[in-house]
């Protein structure tokens, strides 16, 4: 069954921004999906940046690994969905949210710790037993 991802809604007056790049504390940005518990796509709004720098490009929460959502089995995919669920309920009643330290990873995604309301969501996911600490190394099978 193919898997579209959820839309991520900010409550109405929420504020969503980019903390940690170049010299300013924080950019505005939109976060319009998330595919999986540790992959959501974003918008940089800053009116500097082409769009092809910032229009809808993939962040990776930095530091964890969530099961996935093709994943090897039916207990894998069952915990991707509720890895994905408790992002989202996350993003969509903060108030803000944060893009912290950001860095290209290895596939080249914007990578950086995503903060709900102050909240770093990689530790709330491991805290939850939804995700694992991972540090770009082997990943460890969920099945």
């Amino acid at each position: 069954m193919p898997w579209d991802g959820y839309a991520v809604k900010l409550r109405k007056g929420a504020k969503a921004t980019l903390r940690g790049a170049t010299t300013s504390d924080y950019f505005s940005i939109t976060v319009h999906h998330c595919y999986d518990g540790d992959t959501c796509t974003v918008t940089l709004n800053d009116p500097f940046l082409p769009p092809v720098l910032g229009d809808h490009i993939p962040v990776r929460l930095a530091g964890i690994d969530t099961p996935e959502l093709k994943g090897d089995c039916a207990a894998e995919w069952a915990l991707a969905i509720q890895a994905l669920d408790f992002l989202v309920a996350r993003l969509a009643t903060a108030v803000r949210v944060d893009l912290h330290a950001p860095a290209r990873d290895k596939y080249f995604r914007l990578n950086g710790r995503l903060l709900a309301d102050g909240q770093d969501l990689s530790q709330a996911l491991i805290t939850a037993n939804l995700a694992r600490p991972y540090d770009g190394g082997k990943k460890l099978p969920f099945c």
